[in-house]
């Protein structure tokens, strides 16, 4: 058998030398592309964290302890005190008021609130001669006192058009206060009023007449006589509440409406504290191991009402006998602007001198007068208070809300006039230091 032969032409057709994919006499079939779902990878995650989902609820239904979601304790919070109201733009509040609630939507406001009737406190027509001295454009100038001290004018006051009386501004005046964590107390204005010589009543001396003065305290306690007090009594008395009275506020505003200059009672430490009484844990107590607490208490104390010019004692025989306890409260007060009137009930030498130091407008009263509230003996006291105001003493009576007080007080000043005498306020007797 012979080689086999190679054919060129043959080797060229043979499927080896084809071209590539491709079979002699045929297209060789391609695998067609598949095209690739999102939705179906959307549903496969989410059908994952469902899955997942339910194998964690199952693993703590299986495995954990229901006491963990019980509390154990329970915290007590208490709601936080609500911000001082302020109706001044003096005030340190943020909450301004609204000076243009009756402007009505369009008009100009300067032009619509200058033509409006200009009105007091009490919503009297400013102008009016019922309302002091000024003219009728401007109105009366209420800081400029009779007595040349800045205190306000005293003027017939009327509400809802009835007259009730001389009286006095309404508190509190713009500027006179400071913020305390128990609220605003008195202080001194910037350009130096105080609390002293704005809130007193304004007194000139009259002609021919020698002036005595009379301070009733325990107001604000009993309702019945307090109104007394306010009603009956002649605007010339003074008025002295007890910083624990309930709404006392609204009942100095009354007091000065009336004409009635006010002081607060601070409770101070006596021999026979009691500790359970009205308004005890306010009080001032003796030593100088208090001192923290005393600074404290009266801020307090002052706090609860502003329109009184000065304070006074209630009891005090501890406290007013020691100058480590007496000197902070004097301090504290003279940076307040007020004054102190001591009722004269116990022996305190130290007193003046300690006023005069701090700079502290002082006054001691001449005697209580009802330390025997005895209508008869009240009476022979008022009656030795006007022996001495006859010889030119200028003195001051003190007393207190009994029913036989108020009775015997307004019908005592009925006859001052006959002897030559003139009812003035506690606070024309004490020069401002």
């Amino acid at each position: 058998m012979g080689k086999p032969s190679f054919d060129t032409n043959r080797r060229a057709q043979s499927p080896r030398a084809a071209a590539p994919g491709r079979l002699p006499g045929r297209e060789i079939a391609r695998r067609p592309r598949k095209k690739v779902s999102l939705w179906r990878h959307i549903f496969g995650a989410l059908a994952l964290c469902l899955t997942l989902g339910i194998a964690v609820v199952l693993l703590v239904d299986i495995y954990g302890d229901p006491k963990d979601a019980v509390p154990e304790q329970r915290v007590g919070l208490s709601a936080p005190p609500p911000a001082p109201a302020f109706d001044s733009l003096n005030g340190d509040s943020d909450t301004l008021p609204d000076l243009l609630s009756d402007v009505a939507a369009g008009e100009n406001p300067t032009e619509a609130i200058a033509q409006q009737q200009r009105l007091d406190a009490l919503g009297n027509p400013i102008g009016n001669p019922a309302n002091n001295s000024g003219d009728a454009a401007n109105g009366p100038d209420i800081m400029a006192g009779s007595n040349g001290s800045g205190a306000p004018s005293v003027g017939d006051i009327t509400i809802n058009g009835q007259s009730i009386g001389s009286g006095l501004i309404k508190a509190p005046a713009a500027g006179l206060s400071k913020n305390t964590p128990f609220g605003p107390i008195a202080a001194p204005a910037a350009d130096g009023r105080t609390a002293f010589n704005v809130y007193a009543r304004p007194y000139t001396a009259a002609a021919n007449a020698n002036p005595v003065s009379l301070v009733i305290g325990g107001l604000g306690i009993n309702r019945t006589l307090t109104e007394r007090a306010i009603n009956e009594l002649p605007p010339e008395v003074t008025l002295s509440f007890a910083a624990h009275a309930p709404n006392l506020q609204s009942q100095i505003d009354l007091a000065r409406a009336r004409g009635h200059e006010v002081l607060l009672e601070l409770p101070l430490e006596s021999a026979e504290f009691d500790a359970s009484e009205p308004g005890a844990e306010w009080a001032l107590r003796a030593g100088s191991d208090a001192a923290t607490q005393n600074k404290r208490n009266l801020d307090r104390l002052l706090s609860r009402a502003s329109g009184y010019f000065a304070v006074t004692n209630y009891n005090g025989g501890l406290f007013l006998q020691r100058s480590d306890s007496v000197v902070p409260m004097m301090a504290a007060l003279s940076d307040a602007g007020l004054g102190f009137v001591f009722d004269g009930s116990i022996t305190a030498p130290s007193l003046p001198t300690l006023a005069s130091a701090s700079r502290l407008p002082y006054l001691k009263a001449f005697s209580l007068i009802d330390s025997n509230p005895d209508s008869a003996s009240i009476t022979a006291e008022l009656d030795r208070i006007a022996q001495l105001g006859s010889s030119g003493a200028a003195p001051v009576g003190f007393g207190f809300t009994y029913p036989q007080t108020i009775d015997a007080v307004a019908e005592w000043t009925k006859g001052l006039e006959r002897q030559g005498l003139t009812l003035a306020p506690v606070s024309s007797r004490m020069p401002a230091n």
